[in-house]
């Protein structure tokens, strides 16, 4: 509590906000009257915010969030994550240290829940700021991220009168937490920006986070249902260590292999014409007529398994997107070529990690750096890349079209989902053309559509995990990126910050001709770019170096730890250095985007296990964790090793002969 009769503490509070979240500070400093005013006193027991039309709290604000932490005290509010998947037969590194753990602990059940109340968590949510009174004390939990959700940001002004906020902020310092304020208006959007702020620092250790629920609103029990909704989407990898092995190597190749156009995120001039983003879902059926119609108003995107239903139907899409890095896109792709005349006058927008063959296909390519991966980190200028480009073709089509300048956007076969769970595909599409993709669609569990949202239309429809992940970072992109008129045509699932608009009502006025130029302008705004321009030899070598320091490093912070004996956070904490974004190396960001997402699954993994055996078992169980999380990031580092050497080598020989054929042989068979 701060002295009412003190007013400079208010101001005191305020800079103290200015310091570490400038963008609440302003919103905060142009509050000049607020349109809720607080009532009564402390001392007379009748604290309250009168909102005008009633009083806020229903007793008075002390005593009614005396009784809430008293509530939360004898049974607060948690979430916990379920077992971790056990794989006899392991093909990533995180599942050699969850079998270590299984094996070394097959004589006892493992618990649900920790055996014993252990206070330690990852993240606090508080739902509802309100006048503050709960938050010194909910401060106080051991925990390593808050996250304060609020409606209306004039309950932070009015706290801060009431309460010494420069000093929890110097207190949340000391103890290393990190804080973060989530306020708006859209239930979606704060759903979204809680979920991708647990999957920041603290994504190791969310176990046992707490939530406690200051009051209710039509927003925050919104936004609350939607946390809940995604919360099997939380626990998710960022990134697989196999995975980002795949990255750097396509990333690499397809530098070295091609000339193309670079994407980037600098200003470009509005298109004055519409964009079609077209996916394969089922939709899709009932909007070709449409589409057929109106292509040669409209420049259309095609997004991965959408190319094969367009072609079908004798639409040639202007752009193509492709994300993934894996051999069957390449493998789909070329029967769609050889079935329908081939991929002319098709340009390819892609990451700089498709599978290198892919951009063979194509005569004209675009290539811009996905965010996060590393091969960015590598190779990209700016080491961050365009945000919002996953995890389907249709988020990178969306994000490119608004990247590219355009303002009118129509969606068809973006559905995201399907109202009927066994018409997953448009009809013309590779799922129901190929055994292969069929049977990958029916048998993976990240696929099956049994997730209920809200339908575009109206009504229900059905997602998987996969889905719905693209459709949060679809209206996320939408909020944070995007300045177009988005028109959803598709008859999926929701998404927040798009409008529905039935295929039949689209019409298109696009006089003669300016499709065609508009095309060319938006070429002429990308840069050229060589091959090999962008990933120099010396540079492979030198991160090749780099890698074999970070990784002796690491394994001497694990044996120390062993011989030690530390518990599980402050081996934690002692990673985390290793885990920044930046560092003292400027390859920083490509060891992180390397290890972080095996990383964090295997403490994940770890922290699971410790939490849920006896004190006694705890130093038994770190010894375990450690020796596997060594023997993993050995075979990590011997295979990292052996890639980097591979990508000097190729570059060396494509220096050499920088022949198509030079290029298929590599990527094929390897520099061997």
């Amino acid at each position: 509590m701060i002295d009412d009769d003190d007013p400079s503490a208010f101001q005191r509070n305020l800079e103290a906000l200015k310091s570490k979240y400038p963008l609440i500070y302003l919103r905060l400093a142009a509050i000049a009257e607020p349109e809720s005013r607080l009532t009564g006193s402390i001392e007379d027991g009748d604290l309250n915010l009168d909102l005008g039309h009633t009083k806020f709290y229903g007793t008075d604000a002390v005593s009614f969030t005396e009784k809430q932490l008293a509530d939360f005290r004898r049974a607060p509010s948690r979430f916990y994550m379920d077992p971790p998947p056990l794989h006899e037969e392991p093909s990533q590194q995180q599942h050699y240290v969850s079998l270590a753990l299984y094996r070394h602990f097959s004589a006892r059940k493992i618990p649900a829940l920790p055996i014993d109340a252990t206070p330690d968590g990852g993240f606090l949510l508080v739902y509802g700021i309100g006048l503050g009174f709960h938050l010194p004390e909910l401060f106080e939990l051991p925990v390593r991220g808050i996250i304060l959700i609020e409606e209306h940001l004039e309950f932070l002004w009015h706290s801060l009168h009431l309460h010494d906020w420069a000093g929890m902020l110097a207190r949340i310092d000391e103890r290393g937490q990190h804080l973060r304020f989530v306020i708006g208006p859209e239930p979606d959007v704060v759903a979204a920006q809680v979920h991708w702020y647990m999957r920041g620092q603290g994504f190791g250790l969310l176990d046992g986070s707490y939530i406690f629920r200051h009051y209710s609103s039509m927003l925050l029990d919104k936004a609350y249902e939607d946390f809940r909704e995604k919360l099997p989407l939380l626990p998710i990898s960022i990134g697989y260590v196999e995975d980002e092995e795949q990255m750097i190597w396509s990333g690499t190749m397809n530098l070295i292999g091609h000339d193309f156009l670079l994407m980037d995120e600098r200003p470009r001039t509005v298109k004055d014409i519409p964009v079609a983003i077209v996916g394969s879902g089922p939709s899709f059926d009932r909007s070709v007529e449409v589409l057929k119609r109106i292509r040669d108003q409209i420049v259309i995107f095609s997004c991965g398994t959408g190319i094969r239903p367009l072609l079908a139907a004798g639409i040639r899409p202007d752009f193509h997107c492709e994300l993934e890095n894996s051999y069957s896109t390449y493998i789909q792709l070329k029967a769609a070529s050889e079935q329908f005349g081939g991929l002319e006058g098709i340009t390819l927008i892609g990451a700089t990690t498709i599978y290198p063959l892919v951009a063979h296909m194509f005569r004209e390519n675009v290539l811009y750096f996905r965010d996060s991966v590393s091969s960015t980190g590598l190779w990209c200028p700016d080491r961050t890349g365009i945000y919002g480009t996953a995890p389907t073709c249709t988020n990178l089509a969306l994000r490119a079209s608004e990247i590219l300048g355009f303002r009118e956007i129509y969606l068809f076969g973006v559905d995201l989902g399907t109202r009927d769970a066994s018409q997953h595909h448009a009809s013309a599409s590779i799922y129901h053309h190929d055994e292969g993709f069929r049977i990958g669609q029916e048998t993976d569990p990240n696929k099956r559509m049994e997730i209920e949202l809200p339908a575009n239309f109206g009504g229900k429809a059905y997602t998987n995990v996969i889905l719905h992940w693209a459709k949060m970072m679809m209206a996320h992109s939408i909020e944070n990126f995007s300045f177009a008129k988005i028109f959803n045509c598709s008859d999926g699932i929701r998404i927040p910050g798009t409008l529905p608009k039935l295929p039949q009502a689209v019409r298109l006025h696009v006089p003669p001709g300016r499709k065609s130029a508009i095309l060319a302008r938006t070429k002429s705004e990308l840069r050229p770019k060589r091959a090999g321009e962008m990933a120099p030899v010396a540079e492979t070598e030198a991160v090749r170096d780099g890698f074999g320091d970070y990784y002796e490093r690491l394994q001497t912070l694990i044996a120390d730890s062993i011989e030690n004996g530390i518990g599980f956070t402050e081996f934690y904490d002692a990673v985390s250095p290793f885990l920044k974004e930046t560092g003292e190396s400027r390859f920083q960001t490509v060891y992180r985007s390397v290890n972080i997402g095996t990383l964090m699954m295997c403490f994940q993994i770890g922290y699971y296990f410790y939490r849920r055996v006896p004190d006694s078992e705890r130093g038994e169980a770190m010894t375990v964790f450690l020796t596997a999380l060594s023997r993993a990031l050995a075979t990590t580092s011997g295979a990292i090793d052996s890639l980097l050497a591979r990508m000097v080598e190729a570059t060396h020989r494509l220096a050499e002969d920088h022949s198509p054929e030079r290029l298929i042989s590599l990527v094929t068979a390897g520099v061997d």
